[in-house]
């Protein structure tokens, strides 16, 4: 009656629940990647947002960097990086000078930490990069602080 054609075309057809399935992992996937994804930018733009945050967590980072040889016990730098940051927060709502000081030193850190991270085909372009992103943070800088101060 039927044509072999006709038969595996009605009868060969792939399981619908396998697809369902697959999309379900595949939706998943791109669910949790997104999410991960936005979570990152939101957390750097908060940074980004509140410049003396992200100023007394870089000086506690490298508080960390400097002493990391040293293996001291965990407490140590935990509490280290605790008294940085709470010291280096109160300096830079207390006293002006200290806000140019910290941001400076963001300008300067960031800037060699964007030119660490994304790699330069010659010196001249990382020189440029560094130049770019140090103007970039000295901006932001200014703008966080203006916005926290008339908070």
């Amino acid at each position: 009656m039927y044509s072999d054609y006709e038969e595996s075309f009605y009868y060969n057809k792939p399981s619908s629940v396998s697809s369902g399935i697959v999309g379900e992992a595949v939706g998943l996937g791109l669910g949790l990647g997104v999410g991960l994804i936005s979570t990152i930018m939101s957390g750097l733009l908060f940074l980004i947002a509140r410049i003396d945050i992200l100023s007394s967590s870089l000086l506690g980072l490298l508080f960390f960097l400097l002493t990391y040889r040293y293996e001291w016990n965990m407490p140590v730098y935990i509490t280290g990086i605790i008294a940085i940051f709470t010291v280096s927060m109160m300096l830079q709502h207390i006293i002006k000078v200290f806000r140019v000081i910290y941001g400076l030193f963001t300008s300067v850190a960031v800037s060699l930490l964007v030119s660490a991270f994304i790699g330069c085909s010659s010196e001249a372009n990382m020189y440029k990069g560094m130049a770019i992103c140090f103007m970039v943070t000295a901006v932001w800088t200014i703008i966080s602080w203006k916005c926290i101060i008339n908070k």
